[in-house]
């Protein structure tokens, strides 16, 4: 009786875990060659380089959006005057990198992991990062294509790291998902 009051324990921690499982979900971050996944480069002092904003709803309950919305920091003596560029074909940009941006495109992205913009940077020489920071009005907003959408929200999963490595994001394991079968057992002896 005890084993299977066991395995019952376990199925339902592990799906209330998996179900609620931040890194089964929408992501946003940092790709300095997309769809790569590199979070960090290494480039020589004086030299531009491009730190691509990512949208992944491949493993999310939505499969498309049409709105996200952030601002981006840049660690102060890294770069010489960031410029912003959105790369979502025929989408509106209200607001600026610095202090809250509302991307909109116009058809709705189903693509993923779908380039939603990206930060051109002069690189100084000394290593700094590019973060994904909250809009300070929609906070983490993700809105589906749906008639009216669908607010959601995403993680970070990765910042950008220049010259440096890159600092991880909040996409991270659920802690329940850490505990070992035989610390789940220990509990029941």
């Amino acid at each position: 009786m005890r084993r299977i009051a066991i395995a019952a324990l376990a199925f339902c921690s592990f799906a209330t875990t998996s179900a609620a499982n931040p890194i089964l979900t929408d992501w946003l971050y940092v790709d300095f060659d997309p769809p790569n996944y590199v979070h960090s480069v290494f480039p020589e002092p004086f030299s531009t380089l491009d730190a691509y904003i990512v949208m992944n709803l491949e493993l999310s309950l939505y499969d498309e959006f049409r709105s996200v919305s952030f601002r981006l920091e840049v660690t102060p003596g890294m770069s010489g005057a960031p410029t912003f560029t959105c790369l979502l074909p025929g989408a509106t940009v209200s607001g600026d990198w610095e202090t809250g941006l509302t991307i909109t495109s116009a058809d709705c992205v189903e693509a993923f992991p779908a380039t939603v913009g990206k930060l051109t940077l002069l690189y100084l020489g000394s290593p700094g990062d590019v973060l994904i920071r909250d809009h300070p009005d929609f906070p983490r907003s993700v809105v589906n294509c749906s008639d009216p959408g669908t607010v959601f929200e995403y993680c970070v999963w990765s910042h950008g790291g220049v010259g440096k490595e890159a600092v991880s994001g909040d996409c991270g394991a659920n802690a329940a998902d850490d505990v070992t079968w035989t610390a789940m057992k220990a509990l029941y002896r």
